[in-house]
């Protein structure tokens, strides 16, 4: 039996498993609300995984390990972030988003933000999240299909429609209960492929010392957290990778809306920060082996895929591309969900005034998720070379407009109707004019001016304007502060 054969038979099995899941939990969606959130109806394990399986998308299986091939350990710092950004979401919003959300009846963010800041920050939050998501799911689907192409020999056009049509398929019939349950599998299933690649990666480069002086040969200024790239860029990518997972994944954030019992959220949030710090420490390793292991590739996307190829026989090989293949259906199905949830919510319901939690709302539904995967499709036909910098590019656009409207909107009482929505602007044209900033000094939209991240500039911009505008606009009602803050607030 050939090698593509044992990759095609393991793949199709796999795609057969997420399948079967969809058309399972088909039959327990029976209204938008289900098909959205599934509220109070999954556990933990389902949640944590869920969150992390979102934010970890084809960018750390192809891109962040070819990035890191590259940077070594400058690129580290952004890894342990990304580990404990768990902790940093559910500390800062997750439980205040949970008891909020809990008395708003929220399905989305962009419901927090109207009852929060009114409806044109909802608007432009929908606005923005829908800019930024198409470009992630097309970075996806071009991961996946390159993926197809470089392994098993198959066009690029085809396994776009086949990858691409098989996630919007699953997606659309069983929602969050579909999307949950799968990430679950593709978590166990990310976890296996890396536990299997990182050990044999770091014999083939002839053990743990023996590679690290190796690399040292090859990539001397990646062997420290800086060298390669600036302070600034390093310390950046740090408070990106965790902090500003905040308002960067609202896929992500949104779990935050899927229970209102806090017990459920802490135990989910125990599974997230463990699975994410296993997949980082086989990560490092996978990138440094790498860079001993192929030092003349390319096309560092490839990376993972060129070291399933030259190390694992092909039925592992083909358990570790079911693992690289499930970190971007993950990200799809979530965004995909997000992102008809937006348009179902809070346009045809709220502005059209159209019927919710009724089978011609979930028929809505259905119909908006396959619209948008379609789209994700069109653009993925020809999309830009690097998974990593489409996403990285979408991620700090969503980063610099939410974290801190997000943030404060939920722990200062003071902050406005107007400084939320202004800081939600201001933040995100700010990301947009340092990465034009950083592109017209170096041709490049992965260095930016004094090694600041994009992400980190519209942030604080952000933040500035939002207490700024605060402190000469009209404060928010008290029927608003009554719905945020009676819980942290002492009243007379």
């Amino acid at each position: 039996m050939s090698a593509t054969t044992q990759y095609f038979i393991i793949i199709i099995l796999y795609f057969v498993a997420m399948l079967g899941v969809g058309f399972i939990f088909n039959r327990k969606v029976s209204s938008d609300m289900d098909y959205f959130l599934a509220k109070d109806k999954l556990g933990p394990a389902a949640i944590g995984f869920s969150f992390s399986a979102t934010q970890m998308s084809g960018s750390t299986y192809l891109g962040a390990v070819g990035q890191c091939k590259v940077l070594g350990y400058n690129f580290i710092p952004a890894a342990i972030a990304s580990a404990s950004a768990p902790w940093f979401s559910y500390i800062l919003v997750g439980d205040r988003m949970r008891k909020v959300s809990s008395r708003l009846k929220s399905v989305t963010l962009s419901d927090v933000f109207e009852a929060r800041y009114g409806k044109s920050s909802s608007l432009i939050s929908v606005a923005i999240i829908i800019i930024a998501s198409i470009p992630m799911i097309a970075a996806q689907l071009k991961a996946a299909a390159n993926s197809f192409e470089v392994l098993l020999g198959i066009p690029y056009w085809a396994g776009l429609l086949v990858f691409g049509g098989i996630v919007i398929l699953y997606t659309v019939l069983g929602g969050m209960f579909a999307v949950a349950w799968t990430d679950l599998i593709q978590g166990i299933i990310m976890i296996v492929g890396f536990a299997i690649l990182a050990p044999v990666a770091v014999s083939a480069a002839g053990g743990f010392s023996q590679m690290h002086a190796a690399y040292a040969q090859i990539n001397p200024a990646g062997m420290g957290f800086t060298g390669v790239m600036p302070l600034l860029w390093v310390v950046s990518g740090f408070w990106v990778y965790g902090f500003f997972q905040i308002g960067g994944s609202p896929a992500s954030t949104t779990r935050f809306l899927i229970t209102s019992d806090d017990k459920t959220l802490k135990k989910a949030l125990v599974y997230s920060v463990g699975f994410q710090s296993f997949i980082y420490i086989c990560f490092t390793l996978i990138a440094i082996a790498a860079g001993v292991l192929l030092p003349a590739l390319e096309n560092t996307d490839m990376t993972v895929p060129m070291l399933m190829q030259n190390l694992l026989p092909p039925i592992v090989g083909g358990i570790v591309l079911a693992a690289a293949l499930g970190a971007m259906m993950s990200t799809i199905d979530s965004i995909l969900l997000m992102t008809g949830s937006l348009v179902t919510n809070n346009i045809y319901v709220k502005m059209m005034h159209g019927e919710s939690n009724s089978k011609k709302g979930l028929t809505i539904s259905r119909v908006v998720t396959l619209v948008i995967g379609l789209l994700g499709l069109v653009v993925a036909i020809n999309p830009p070379a690097s998974v990593l910098w489409i996403v990285t590019i979408s991620f700090s656009l969503m980063a610099s407009a939410f974290t801190f409207p997000l943030m404060l909107g939920l722990w200062w009482p003071k902050c406005t109707k107007a400084a939320g929505t202004a800081g939600i602007i201001g933040g995100a044209v700010a990301c947009v004019f340092w990465y034009v900033m950083g592109y017209v000094q170096f041709q490049s939209f992965s260095n930016w001016p004094l090694g600041i991240w994009p992400a980190i500039f519209g942030g604080v911009v952000s933040l500035i304007i939002c207490v700024v505008v605060s402190l000469f606009t009209k404060k928010p009602s008290q029927e608003v502060i009554d719905v945020f803050f009676d819980d942290i607030l002492i009243k007379d």
